[in-house]
């Protein structure tokens, strides 16, 4: 006849595989939700400390164009000073200094200005590898360019954005604009005491800003927005489709900047479907052994004896003596069985 037990115990043994698959799986469920938490956690902190990283770095470079406007408006002029670096006109030209102090297109305070503040200004560019120009961009429309270089191709470039900067009023001519060429302008109005006046710009390269980031997180994109939202630099060209991305966004300090963080959807959502998956296979690896130890106890001690128990009665109904090994602790039913025997 059929074992009951035995049938019980193969559905118990089923029932138990699918709660394992059904545990393991919950499990492995929570544990990536918990881990996925961590990770975003872990990125916005990371995140944080790049904006730290930059502010560090654009922090000293607008102290810097603060002195230089202070010292535009304590300058007082120097007939005998000499200057011999070039200023281009918008075409390109380059016409000569002492004409340019004679028709008064150039005042002194601004030749003392920048014969003063040259070395200052290259050495700018010389600590901040990612600052690729400095200009002095007189109300006279004369351009002086650090290195000192025709760039008629740039002064062409500049020219919109300074047509712009003179439609806005004097309190707002100052901060961080978007070129088109993945530069960010920072500029700063400077007035001298004469009356004469001009845009200290610093021309700042986005991508090689933004170099080191992409260094440690090849897969993912940085850019940067101003207090409007609006894009100033990105740290690849192209921007790469934002609609596959997940974004984070860090505000930068108390600069009118943000730094923005763009990691791939379809990475982040392969990367979460393994470690899903790898979660659920070590919890179905461990509860899959529990299951089988406590299986394997109950077939030991329970459904091998009752086996034996079964085969110890028939014999005796067959008058054929019953089994000789009896398991361990049952003795006493045996016995009692054999006394039940007319």
């Amino acid at each position: 006849m059929q074992n009951p037990i035995l049938s019980e115990y193969q559905r118990t043994r089923r029932l138990g595989a699918f709660f394992v698959l059904l545990l393991s799986f919950a499990a492995a469920t929570v544990h990536f939700l918990l881990t996925l938490e961590q990770r975003l956690e872990l990125q916005s902190q990371r995140l944080a400390i790049k904006a730290l990283h930059l502010d560090a770095q654009l922090l000293p470079l607008q102290k810097f164009a603060d002195s230089m406007q202070q010292q535009a408006l304590l300058e007082q002029p120097d007939l005998q000073s000499g200057f011999n670096s070039l200023f281009y006109t918008l075409d390109g030209q380059t016409p000569d200094v002492a004409s340019l102090r004679s028709t008064e297109r150039l005042s002194s305070n601004e030749l003392r200005f920048l014969s003063r503040s040259e070395a200052a200004l290259n050495t700018a560019r010389t600590l901040y590898p990612w600052l690729d120009r400095v200009l002095y961009w007189s109300d006279q429309d004369l351009v002086y360019l650090t290195p000192q270089q025709l760039s008629l191709l740039q002064i062409q470039t500049l020219h919109p954005w300074l047509e712009q900067q003179r439609k806005v009023p004097v309190a707002e001519q100052a901060g961080l604009s978007h070129l088109e060429t993945n530069k960010i302008l920072l500029s700063r109005r400077l007035r001298f005491a004469d009356g004469h006046g001009g845009w200290l710009i610093f021309v700042i390269d986005s991508a090689v800003l933004l170099e080191p980031f992409q260094k440690l997180l090849p897969g993912t994109d940085f850019f940067l927005l101003d207090e409007h939202g609006k894009l100033l630099g990105n740290g690849q060209t192209p921007l790469r489709d934002l609609e596959q991305s997940v974004l984070q966004l860090q505000r930068i300090g108390k600069q009118p900047l943000s730094l923005v963080m763009l990691e791939q959807r379809q990475s982040l959502f392969g990367a979460g479907l393994l470690a899903l998956l790898t979660f659920w296979l070590g919890y179905l690896l461990v509860l899959s052994l529990a299951l089988w130890a406590f299986l394997y106890r109950y077939r030991q001690k329970t459904l091998q004896p009752v086996k034996r128990l079964t085969i110890h009665i028939e014999r005796l109904l067959r008058d054929q003596g019953g089994v000789r090994h009896i398991p361990g602790g049952w003795e006493e039913l045996f016995d009692k069985i054999n006394r039940l025997k007319p």
